[in-house]
């Protein structure tokens, strides 16, 4: 006597569909890949079915987020070189100054962010390829640097107003205090080197810079 299968035995049998994960989830994914992607084959090497394949996306999948791979790179900036994150050097109203205050919050988070790999590699890509998404680089640097350079103003003027730090050039022109940094990552881009021991040594050179631009001088006798 012969069985006939249950209906409900064809569906069994068919392919698992993809899981669908939250927006925010699948958008790293896809920014790790794009990195990944970008870093081995170069931005203009990458075209959009890489970036899916190393994802395990369709490209629809790609294009369900984002528009372009311009926009992948500029949300790649937005993600991972971000500044603001964790509060930045914000102040609050009332809130004492100091050298040490600055060095917190602006060289040592500065110098971690050198360590980090993703930080790194994001940061060469802007160097090497930000020439090519002009458009997309300054709406990054509208976005997160300017606001960045905007709250270390206001820290040094903050300081400066309550006498805790000297009145030099920097209040004016805070990005001179990032200056020395930039260069020891861009020193160990070009050079490809291992950062940690040399960025603490050129971090060290930095703060004690800092405290002699920025320490209030001590009245003479």
């Amino acid at each position: 006597m012969s069985h006939t299968a249950p209906a409900a035995s064809a569906s069994e049998a068919r392919a698992t569909p993809r899981q669908r994960l939250p927006a925010d989830t699948r958008i790293h994914q896809i920014l790790d890949a794009a990195l990944q992607a970008f870093v081995q084959e170069g931005y203009t090497g990458t075209r959009i079915d890489d970036i899916a394949s190393r994802a395990g996306l369709s490209k629809g999948g790609i294009y369900t987020h984002f528009k372009s791979k311009e926009d992948i790179f500029e949300a790649l900036l937005n993600r991972t070189l971000c500044p603001m994150e964790g509060g930045g050097p914000v102040c609050q109203p009332g809130e004492g100054v100091t050298v040490d205050t600055v060095i917190e919050r602006v060289l040592d988070r500065m110098y971690d962010a050198f360590n980090d790999p993703q930080k790194r590699l994001t940061l060469r890509l802007l160097l090497s390829d930000g020439a090519r998404v002009k458009e997309h680089v300054a709406r990054w640097r509208q976005a997160v640097l300017d606001p960045y350079l905007a709250a270390i103003e206001a820290l040094v003027q903050q300081g400066v107003a309550q006498g805790t730090l000297r009145d030099s050039v920097v209040k004016q022109s805070p990005w001179l205090l990032l200056a020395p940094g930039v260069f020891a990552a861009m020193w160990q881009l070009a050079l490809d080197d291992n950062p940690h021991d040399a960025l603490a040594a050129q971090r060290k050179a930095h703060a004690a810079m800092l405290r002699e631009l920025l320490a209030p001088a001590i009245p003479a006798i």
